[in-house]
């Protein structure tokens, strides 16, 4: 290849896609229609998974030519909560390693421009090219409207670092709100998957049940919000555009924890370009099974999660969450034979879900909430 390779969007995707190609010896271009990288995120902590796959997160990073030159705190014990009911949950390896995103010199965002640039990448902030000029799509979500949105808080603590799950349908409803401390820093956040008018409302109650309850020094507190986008179908391609991440509509359709398989959809990109293999077929191997496994467990959740979630947290109680999560996430029997009857309910559920991959991204809806997820 001799022309730069011309990517659109400069978030985790993008730009790991990027590093890929540059340190290949290839001439690479990222136009981002922001000022910086990580301007959605306001300093939100963000949990990368470590359970979907054998290989450790932190590994399969390192593996792509990452280096974890952010901040990445490693969380093997954690609660899960209801309001009533509190479990202290342990795990034989790290769950997952929280994060920091937006632009502060130790997140996410900041590290990968960092690396981009020294790789040689050319980064051109505030520009944006027609999609017909492009090689890469990582321009973030595409759906018309979200499936799930959060708002919450960022602030220093002198609390101990903790990660905390509570599952009550007045604090996140048919969701979840969370509060992670690491290195005295926190976030507490309210995510729901409906009524969102009512995010704020649960998230007065998240923070009364997580924060003030368990008496929490909150000193200089953001705001911070989100928005959540899931496409039951992907098109990997359109004509030679490839499309990674929340482009293609990568997300866990379940949690949220999305950031994993950006990663990797930027990686497998790259390399099909570098090694002229077929991006689509690669792409539909690696994720097929994950987008399939998260219509099916946000079908599990929703339908089990009457009793105030009495029955998942007895399952996480009983069996451990360890293999439950590994199990939610495998290419199973199960899994595949729910898969219709899932996929039936999520269309009934979840209408506003793109079905149909548009080419062009459409505006993100205005709402209340200080960025997108």
């Amino acid at each position: 290849m001799t022309d730069p390779v011309r990517i659109l969007g400069a978030g985790p995707s993008g730009l790991v896609a990027a590093i890929t190609l540059a340190r290949a010896g290839q001439a690479v271009e990222v136009y981002e229609r922001r000022r910086d990288c990580g301007m959605r995120f306001g300093g939100d902590l963000q949990g990368l998974e470590n359970w979907s796959n054998e290989t450790d997160t932190l590994e399969e990073f390192r593996a792509s030519g990452i280096a974890i030159d952010f901040h990445c705190a490693p969380f093997d014990v954690g609660t899960q909560s209801n309001g009533v009911r509190h479990d202290r949950l342990t795990f034989p390896r790290p769950a997952f390693f929280v994060v920091k995103r937006g632009r502060a010199h130790d997140t996410l965002d900041q590290s990968l421009k960092r690396q981009a640039l020294a790789a040689g990448v050319t980064i051109h902030f505030s520009s944006t090219l027609p999609h017909g000029s492009i090689d890469i799509d990582a321009t973030g979500p595409l759906g018309r409207s979200p499936f799930a949105v959060d708002t919450g808080i960022v602030f220093e603590t002198d609390a101990p670092d903790q990660a905390v799950a509570l599952l009550n349908d007045r604090a996140g409803l048919k969701g979840y709100s969370y509060l992670l401390v690491t290195q005295g820093y926190g976030c507490c956040c309210s995510m729901a998957f409906d009524s969102f008018p009512t995010v704020n409302q649960g998230f007065a109650e998240a923070k009364r049940l997580l924060v003030e309850r368990a008496g929490i020094n909150v000193w200089n507190p953001r705001r911070v919000g989100g928005l959540g986008h899931f496409a039951p179908r992907a098109d990997w391609m359109h004509g030679k555009v490839r499309r990674v991440g929340e482009a293609a509509g990568l997300q866990d359709f379940l949690w949220g924890f999305g950031i994993r398989m950006a990663v990797r959809s930027g990686v497998l990109a790259a390399r099909s370009m570098l090694d002229a293999t077929d991006y689509a077929a690669s792409a539909e191997r690696t994720f097929a099974p994950l987008r399939r496994a998260g219509v099916v467990n946000r079908f599990l959740w929703e339908v089990g999660r009457g009793g105030n979630y009495a029955l998942i947290m007895q399952a996480l109680r009983l069996v451990g969450p360890y293999p439950v999560l590994r199990w939610l996430h495998r290419d199973t029997f199960t899994q595949r034979a729910l898969y219709p009857l899932a996929r039936w309910w999520t269309r009934r559920q979840y209408p506003q879900l793109e079905y149909e991959r548009p080419l062009r991204a459409p505006a993100p809806p205005t709402m209340f909430l200080a960025g997108e997820r």
